[in-house]
């Protein structure tokens, strides 16, 4: 069975307190999802998703406070060039085609049960893996154990081998894989991953910061090593890389 690498929505709520208390108890029955915060007014929801851009998924209620109305700020975030994807929560009955033109990915009529809000939330967890895979060049990464899991490339922060075990680091912890190093080499390479020793292939987009020989990686607390026989090649692969602005 092939699986697809589940991302976690990083979830904001825009609506009444009563509408986010309500929201959050579903929410909390729903695997992979991380509330950030609960805003009532157009003007916070704005400044929130322009300010944090880990947020990826947005539960927008139609009827809320401020000088725009939902539909007039999300808009406007899309004219930011954030465009996240949103579920519009309301009690009015709505054309799909007039959200569909707006890039809305679903519409909650209230009121709506448990296993309603999950089929939005699919539809979120959706538009993200497809934009991940749009934006690494149509590439996913297989990682075969006793099953088959696929990544984007960005979700991988390195490939190492230890005692010709190899394993597979992303932010969410190591996975066994059955496909030799060697192989990820190759099918990686143009992809911004470079070897820092024999037996391990780093990810340059994931790099936060680099002391001596010590690699420390985004939202991770995994570490990786560079051998002092790679070392050389790999600041130049580095420093090249950073020149080019490629870090996400």
């Amino acid at each position: 069975m092939i699986h697809l690498n589940e991302p976690t929505l990083k979830m904001l709520i825009v609506g009444s307190d009563e509408q986010s208390s309500m929201l959050t108890m579903l929410l909390s029955n729903i695997p992979n999802v991380e509330i950030i915060e609960a805003v009532a007014t157009t003007k916070d929801y704005v400044d929130r998703i322009i300010d944090q851009p880990d947020i990826n998924a947005v539960l927008l209620s139609h009827t809320i406070d401020g000088e725009l109305n939902a539909i007039e700020a999300y808009h406007k975030l899309r004219l930011h060039g954030r465009m996240v994807p949103t579920v519009l929560i309301t009690n009015q009955l709505l054309s799909a085609s007039y959200v569909a033109d707006l890039g809305i990915v679903d519409i909650l009529e209230t009121p709506f049960t448990l296993e309603r809000l999950k089929i939005g939330v699919e539809k979120q967890r959706w538009s993200i893996r497809q934009y991940q895979f749009i934006s690494s060049g149509g590439l996913f990464v297989p990682v075969v154990s006793n099953e088959i899991q696929l990544f984007t490339p960005n979700d991988i922060l390195f490939i190492e081998s230890i005692n010709r075990t190899v394993y597979v680091h992303t932010a969410k912890g190591e996975m066994e894989s059955k496909i030799p190093i060697k192989v990820y080499e190759n099918y990686l390479m143009y992809h911004d991953f470079v070897l820092t020793h024999r037996s391990c292939l780093i990810n340059l987009h994931q790099i936060e910061h680099i002391h001596e020989n010590i690699i420390r990686f985004k939202h991770a607390t995994q570490t990786a090593v560079i051998t002092e026989d790679k070392k050389a090649s790999f600041t130049k692969q580095f420093q090249i890389f950073m020149s080019k602005g490629l870090r996400n």
